[in-house]
């Protein structure tokens, strides 16, 4: 007597099961990838703020072997009226600055600003407009920052330090400044959420002391990435 048993199938999945299965991955993905994007972001944070405290450390360190020059060309950069040079790193708008820390000028001795040829900022070549050095087609030099925008500089040689240009109160001793934007470019910030952390903190009656433009250049600042938070 033969016994027979139930025929299997081993076509694999059924549709119902790779349905629950492809819901169950949707799912996970759905919750993982905010995450995910919050690390990278946060990263792209705090590498931004390292940046900005090498380009200012550069600067310094230029500074402190030339006899207090800056590191770059005056004849292509002009002050303004409170004697204060802006600057971002990108090509033809750097007045040379990343050329000269990051010793890459011409051998020409008659133009050359870094005479002994030190590197003060180091960063490998990127492929992409990012994260670093950036050789575009023209052969012009960039250097930008993790959301592919430029650095943006204040310089200036007075003694008692440079204006910050989001609170505009000077800082002494101060005489490079350097910033990221964030990811939008702007640095604009959420005025109204930042204004209501202040109420918060100082209490209901005095919230409306913090419709100011203190409160405004509180979160401006929540979006600026610069040396002066390294953390």
């Amino acid at each position: 007597m033969k016994v027979r048993f139930p025929h299997r199938s081993h076509g694999g999945f059924t549709l119902i099961e790779l349905i629950i299965v492809i819901a169950i991955l949707a799912t996970l993905a759905s919750i993982a990838y905010p995450t995910y994007m919050s690390i990278q972001e946060n990263a792209s944070k705090t590498a931004a703020k390292k940046v900005c405290t090498d380009i200012v450390e550069g600067v310094t360190r230029f500074a402190q072997d030339y006899n207090g020059m800056m590191p770059y060309d005056a004849n292509e950069a002009q002050p303004d009226a409170q004697d204060q040079i802006y600057l971002r790193t990108k090509a033809g708008e750097d007045a040379r600055l990343i050329m000269v820390l990051t010793n890459r000028e011409e051998d020409d001795a008659d133009n050359r600003i870094n005479t002994n040829r030190d590197t003060y900022l180091r960063s490998d070549e990127q492929e992409q407009p990012r994260d670093g050095l950036f050789i575009d087609a023209n052969d012009g030099i960039n250097f930008y920052d993790p959301w592919g925008q430029p650095y943006y500089l204040v310089l200036c040689e007075e003694e008692k330090g440079c204006i910050d240009p989001f609170t505009s109160k000077r800082l002494r001793g101060k005489k490079c400044l350097v910033y990221s934007l964030g990811a939008d470019g702007e640095g604009a910030g959420n005025t109204e959420a930042a204004t209501s952390r202040k109420g918060a903190k100082k209490g209901k009656n005095n919230t409306k002391n913090d419709t100011s433009a203190e409160a405004e250049a509180e979160a401006i600042e929540d979006n600026v990435y610069s040396w002066k938070n390294p953390k």
